[in-house]
């Protein structure tokens, strides 16, 4: 059935691709976030369906381009500059380190290369979602892998299967991007957005309130994986939500179901942290020191060794253990940490730059359209999305992770889409009309004294 449907939708992309090229972007993206050839790796066997649905979208992209149906001011946002500066620095910075990187297990041209390719396809992917009915498929298909997630989360816990835990843990798809349970819950909660706004957005009641009924199993998976950033981040993106909608009911219904979770997981979280803190003790004595806290101190003491272009991509272990023996064998446990001691300061900048553009994009949408419509529940559920990524990533590296720019992609192309709908642009292409001289009276664009 899996092999079924994979080949029906690449079929589908391809035959649309002259008349429905989102067709071949949505097929991509689902390809990208999702990684189903690790969920259902037996039907796909040695099919490469990144590739195959990455050259689709290319040839969509190259067919549009000729017709003249590429919106080229796309290319303009904070993100798209953002994503190809970054790709840019990451090169300089893997050309002109001086660490290797045995100590990884990803190497740094591994690193390198992944993030060349996003940004590769950011730029083919980015024009072709150009409807208002095109961006409605894009946030489904993200609802679908939050769903899925955490389904298959649960049905690992109900069917006691439990060679997929770890010390009690539930652990993400094997060998695959989101085989650290942490990262796999990011997944959700950077989708949980889409579920509870979906909720408000959906006019049909049994989809409404299943997507609510979706949410306890959403937060039960984040149970499984025992995440304390997912928590957070999870926690982040509920409050967003609250301060958005204006519904007593159904932030007081949020609200309780919420913590009902902390309490249930209360006991869980208090133990791995204890054992964590446990396992990490000071050079100085036995007073015990999160390790997260040292791995932050050894990424900011690297910033101020290598601040230009850092230790180089996927080096933060081996540098630090050349650098500070001793310290701290861990990796950077911070997003902007990772981007800034790895690639530089100014690699970090741009990491927390595109929560900024974004936020400004999500407060210009939030003004103009109407609530509740598809710009807004995109414009809505995108932010939420980020606000959940963002938190998560202070306590993780989260570099290559397809979801967030999936959201930089996808708030972006709704930006303008809504920009173009309540006529912004329309009014700043205009010609500014010239200014009236004293004792002079404009008529038909013509000056008369």
């Amino acid at each position: 059935m899996v092999k079924l449907a994979l080949y029906l939708s690449l079929i589908a992309s391809f035959v649309m691709l002259f008349k429905a090229p989102w067709i071949a972007a949505l097929v991509y993206s689902i390809v990208s976030v999702m990684q189903p050839q690790y969920i259902w790796f037996w039907a796909f066997e040695d099919f490469s369906v990144f590739k195959f649905s990455a050259v689709i979208t290319i040839l969509a992209w190259i067919w549009h381009a000729f017709q003249g149906n590429i919106r080229w001011e796309v290319y303009k946002s904070g993100q798209f500059k953002g994503v190809l500066g970054l790709a840019i620095i990451f090169h300089l910075s893997n050309a002109l380190t001086p660490f290797e990187s045995y100590f990884s297990l990803v190497s740094g041209d591994l690193v390198v290369s992944n993030f060349t390719t996003i940004a590769i396809m950011y730029f083919f992917v980015l024009p072709l979602i150009n409807q208002e009915t095109t961006i409605k498929f894009f946030g489904f298909m993200y609802i679908f892998v939050t769903v899925y997630y955490a389904y298959w989360a649960n049905d690992h816990y109900l069917s006691a299967n439990w060679a997929q835990f770890n010390q009690g843990r539930l652990m993400g798809p094997a060998l695959s991007p989101y085989t650290d349970g942490n990262v796999t819950s990011i997944v959700l909660t950077s989708g949980l957005g889409f579920v509870m706004f979906g909720a408000r957005y959906f006019p049909n009641k049994w989809l409404k309130y299943g997507l609510l009924l979706t949410i306890p199993f959403i937060w039960h998976a984040l149970i499984l994986f025992a995440s304390r950033g997912a928590l957070l981040s999870a926690a982040a993106v509920t409050l967003f939500f609250a301060m958005q909608v204006k519904s007593k009911s159904l932030n007081i219904l949020m609200g309780v179901g919420f913590v009902a979770m902390l309490v249930y997981q209360g006991g869980m979280l208090t133990q791995r942290t204890s054992n964590t803190v446990e396992q990490a003790q000071t050079e100085s004595g036995d007073k015990p020191l999160n390790p997260r806290l040292v791995s932050w101190s050894v990424g900011i003491d690297i910033v101020q060794e290598y601040p230009l272009l850092g230790a180089g991509p996927q080096r933060f272990q081996y540098a630090s253990r050349l650098l500070f023996p001793g310290k701290s064998p861990h990796v950077a446990h911070n997003t902007f940490l990772n981007f800034a001691a790895n690639t530089g300061i100014f690699a970090g900048l741009i990491y927390l730059s595109f929560f900024w553009v974004s936020w400004k994009q999500f407060k210009f949408v939030r003004k103009r359209v109407v609530t509740n419509s598809t710009f807004d529940y995109i414009n809505m559920s995108c932010m939420a999305g980020l606000v959940g990524y963002f938190t998560g990533a202070l306590f993780l590296d989260l570099i290559i992770f397809e979801p967030f720019y999936f959201l930089l992609l996808l708030i972006t192309a709704n930006y303008y889409l809504a920009k173009r709908s309540t006529g912004e642009d329309i009014i700043k292409e205009q010609p500014v009309p010239p200014k009236r001289m004293p004792g002079q009276v404009h008529r038909a664009g013509k000056a008369v004294a």
